[in-house]
């Protein structure tokens, strides 16, 4: 096979500065194409005109057709990818480095007292990315002060990686999933900062007509354009021109034919734990170009797409036409597959609710010390709620299960063993369930009966996949029936966790206290409605998610970004709706605030969220600002917001909301 030594001849007395766009500093041949560079000392490898499969790799990146990590295709809609910056021209102690570290197993922090193999991201490496976080910010607030009334679509990529770096210091994770949401942050880095180097310093020089000197520690783009050509070259940004070799004219000046440099150093291998390989999911196949550039930044436990190619050779993945594939780079579940969880899909759940086998008016808590005390408003909305079953929209489209045990359901067991039972296999699953509802939620949430199912277990000596039937049974018991899903949605680590938990010697933890399991047979009155205060937070602020998800599709489709940050500004901190780990509080927040001022904002924010619903309140539509939002405008407000939320909420899923509470008397 031909190459470039020779089939091209060197000139070095020609000086670069002499060079055109046309010309090539630098040539080298693949295949049938040849491919010039008029301002770099190299030719990479060109991965475009086949259909590859774009699949993150056991670094949590693309491999080489990532655009962060190797040149590709120049596209109109990403003309910024050419400004990525370039790994090697950033080595450490360079602020950008953390840019590109992969974390390992040592900095997944295991969470005290979790038996689980989760955790979060090392705090060094959390202050790392944080740092970049900061400088994105930096630059977006000096490219407003010239271009005030632009930057909007870059500002939602500030906001995903704010959240993204939260995630990553409040979250917990499998090492698997801290793998992609740290690429993921990097990635989104990479995409600001190129932007503002694109628009702030290469854009404006394209057009100059005067050729300015290369910028190599950018990335670069291969050009298929002699215009394209021209103006990158001008601006100083690293080109290679592909055309076939018909299209080489005999004039033009050579300085060095060189061959192709491969992507070696890129990692391509599978993600693997141990010796079992699992692969990530595939999120897109077809050939290099702007569709590539756009599944590639999609964001892990983002939105899934629609693959329109034909089948992929992955069996990890349905690639049919018109078949849902994952977006999110993620790594199959260790049970057989499942769909992916569609809250407000029109299959969710069954025209009419499936029996529960409870009495308990739900509209209403029992009367138990293990309850923290009621909010005026919300008890107030749950009493003056329309329950007549004709509001009810049928077939339901939201996933009616409970996406956290319910509080009275934690706390209902009579017995003080049975109690502990509950308690202890609650605290021994929380975290790893919060991070599985946040950014993996299951197919179906589990409805109440499953809820007890599981937390009133023990757990074996062996897992049930691994038990002996009976070979006289024909079948399992509906119980039996109703934990297999249970073990399904937790899978066989929960088992073995519960199992050690419940050794002579085990703890569990909750938000930085550790308690042994004895201690659970007769818990604290504080303790337990610390506990289930939080499972009122949880369940209210991941219900109103789904809601709004289904009742403001077009907002949450045109700016999924800005939609989410307006839901996370309902509730205070930096970790979205994950309040794990944050020490517990001793005054009131947010929406409830001691003061007007300090539950204005986040009262303005809920208003907001809930004025794209139908039927909204009028009250609710004016704009609060501090010189109409009284004590008794404050009082109207929440009485009307309140209201208004338990009803949509109970015409949508025919059920009562989970609703916050006061947080629990400190004696």
């Amino acid at each position: 096979m031909p190459n470039a030594l020779t089939l091209f001849k060197a000139n070095t007395v020609i000086s670069d500065a002499w060079l055109q766009a046309f010309d090539a500093r630098t040539v080298a041949v693949q295949g049938n194409l040849v491919i010039t560079t008029p301002n770099m000392h190299f030719v990479p490898e060109f991965h475009h005109f086949d259909a590859e499969v774009l699949q993150a790799r056991a670094d949590g990146r693309f491999g080489v057709i990532d655009c962060f990590q190797w040149p590709q295709a120049y596209d109109d809609t990403f003309c910024h990818a050419a400004c990525i910056p370039r790994k090697e021209s950033f080595p450490c102690p360079h602020p950008l480095h953390w840019a590109w570290f992969t974390p390992t197993p040592d900095d997944l922090k295991p969470i005290p007292g979790n038996s689980f193999p989760v955790g979060t991201l090392a705090s060094d490496k959390v202050d790392g990315l944080q740092s970049l976080f900061k400088l994105a910010e930096q630059r977006l607030r000096d490219y407003r002060k010239v271009h005030p009334d632009r930057g909007q679509v870059i500002y939602g990529r500030l906001l995903s990686l704010r959240h993204a770096v939260a995630r990553l210091k409040s979250h917990p994770l499998t090492f698997c999933d801290l793998l992609i949401f740290v690429t993921d942050a990097q990635r989104l880095f990479l995409d600001i900062y190129s932007y503002f180097d694109w628009t702030l310093i290469a854009q404006p020089l394209t057009t100059s007509g005067l050729r300015h000197n290369v910028r190599g520690k950018w990335m670069g783009a291969f050009v298929q354009s002699s215009d394209v050509c021209e103006k990158l070259f001008c601006a100083g940004v690293p080109v290679w021109y592909v055309r076939a070799s018909v299209y080489i004219p005999p004039s033009m000046a050579v300085v060095e034919p060189v061959l192709l440099t491969r992507p070696d150093h890129i990692i391509i291998s599978m993600y693997a734990e141990g010796r079992k390989v699992r692969p990530f999911e595939v999120i897109h196949h077809g050939p290099g170009g702007h569709d590539r550039h756009v599944h590639i930044r999609r964001l892990y436990a983002g939105t899934t797409h629609l693959d329109p190619e034909a089948a992929i050779p992955q069996p990890s993945s349905s690639s049919n036409p018109g078949a849902k594939v994952s977006s999110l780079g993620k790594a199959p579940s260790r049970q057989k597959s499942k769909p992916k969880h569609q809250p407000y899909s029109i299959d969710a759940r069954p025209a009419r609710p499936a029996p529960s086998g409870e009495s308990r008016n739900k509209w209403q808590d029992p009367d138990t010390p293990y309850l923290p005390p009621l909010n005026l408003h919300w008890e107030a909305a749950m009493k003056i709620a329309i329950k007549d079953q004709s509001r009810i929209h049928t077939p339901y489209v939201i996933d009616r299960g409970y996406r956290f045990p319910e509080p009275a359901l934690l706390i209902g067991p009579k017995l003080a063993e049975r109690l502990q039972v509950y308690l202890v296999n609650w605290l021994a699953c929380r975290v790893l369930w919060v991070g599985r509802v946040d950014h993996d939620p299951p197919h179906t949430y589990p409805t109440p009966q499953l809820w007890r199912d599981f937390l009133g277990s023990v757990p074996s000596a062996q897992p049930q996949s691994h038990r002996e039937k009976d070979p006289d049974r024909k079948g399992l018991t509906a119980t039996e029936k109703r934990k297999q899903v249970m073990q399904e949605l937790f899978g066989d680590d929960v088992l073995e966790s519960q199992g050690n938990v419940f050794s002579p010697d085990g703890v569990v933890e909750f938000r930085g206290e550790q308690f042994s399991v004895a201690s659970l047979t007769n818990p604290s009155a504080l303790l337990a409605q610390k506990v289930t205060w939080e499972l009122f937070e949880l369940g209210f602020q991941y219900e109103l998610r789904d809601l709004d998800r289904h009742l403001a599709q077009r907002r949450w489709r045109d700016d999924p970004a800005g939609r989410e940050q307006l839901l996370h500004g309902i509730f205070p901190g930096d970790a979205g709706l994950v309040m794990w780990s944050e020490p517990f509080l001793s005054e009131h927040y947010g929406l409830w605030d001691n003061t007007l001022q300090g539950c204005l904002p986040y009262v303005e924010n809920f208003c907001r969220l809930l004025c794209d619903w139908d039927g909204v309140p009028p009250l609710l539509v004016t704009p609060l600002t501090l010189d109409n939002f009284t004590d008794t405008k404050s009082w109207e407000v929440k009485r009307v917001a309140t209201a208004f939320y338990v009803q949509t909420f109970f015409d949508h899923f025919g059920r009562p909301p989970i609703i916050p509470h006061s947080l629990p008397m400190q004696s």
